[in-house]
């Protein structure tokens, strides 16, 4: 049986209107598929607006979703003050009793990637405010260092981000440095994906092949438009998590890379 792998999606486009829509369609749509969602909101003030309470809300409707707030640690050289006051926002979500736009954990990105004493100190640090402020069931923490780290690393967070990077940039062997025992806790994000519907399937086939924590594939340069195939992502990945056979691809079949850089 195959880890059943989650879509990690890193939501930086503004709830407004229906700019959410084709993602709580294909949550609605796909009850068996677990979507990771991070969100971004402008915390300057502690309670986000009033499009994020709303579209907050219809996420954390559904069972199989999990909200994570987006936290930057610059590399593990940001304030800790700083850093501590944005978590204490998304703590304090939990209290909003006007709506349920509380998050599960918090996303820790431009997290260091080398295990030096000073990195896992900071990290560290940051991890147990987190788990601190959040409490207990809303505590899950992921790192993107956005490279493969130290299994070390594992120790604090629940899932860390070993690829972050363009379609071009990506190949097999990406897979193959993350030990299988950590597998499982490791996610990969692909953006700028220029493959057609075929390829994107292959590739889901190869990352599940690997029962590997989360993924995401986008064709946009960024996290602040959807994929203009995201509905035929969102669906070959549901096919792998309910029939449990792990691949897209037929059997000995693998993706190519992406084309040269």
């Amino acid at each position: 049986m195959v880890n059943a792998t989650a879509i990690f999606l890193p939501l930086y486009l503004y709830p407004f209107n229906s700019s959410w829509d084709s993602v709580t369609k294909s949550i609605a749509q796909y009850p068996d598929l677990n979507f990771q969602i991070v969100v971004a909101p402008n915390l300057i003030n502690v309670i986000p607006d009033t499009n994020y309470i709303t579209h907050l809300q219809i996420l954390n409707n559904y069972t199989n979703v999990q909200t994570l707030g987006y936290v930057s640690t610059a590399w593990a050289t940001r304030n800790i003050t700083i850093v501590r006051e944005e978590i204490s926002c998304y703590a304090a979500w939990a209290n909003y009793t006007a709506a349920d736009i509380k998050v599960s954990g918090i996303f820790f990105d431009e997290a260091p990637s080398a295990n030096s004493t000073d990195n896992m100190s900071y990290m560290a640090n940051v991890t147990s405010l987190a788990r601190e402020l959040l409490g207990p069931g809303k505590d899950k923490i992921t790192y993107n260092p956005g490279v493969v780290v130290d299994a070390s690393w594992y120790n604090m967070a629940e899932e860390i981000i070993v690829f972050e990077n363009t379609w071009s940039a990506f190949n097999l062997s990406k897979l193959e440095k993350v030990p299988p025992e950590i597998r499982s806790k490791s996610i990969y994000l692909i953006h700028s994906f220029t493959g057609d519907l075929g390829t994107q399937n292959e590739l889901i086939g190869n990352l599940t092949d690997q029962s590997i924590a989360g993924a995401f594939v986008t064709t946009r340069e960024g996290y602040t438009e959807i994929s203009t195939l995201w509905d035929p992502f969102c669906e070959a990945l549901n096919s792998v998590v309910v029939t449990g056979l792990g691949s897209m691809s037929d059997a000995g079949t693998t993706v190519s890379p992406g084309p040269p850089h």
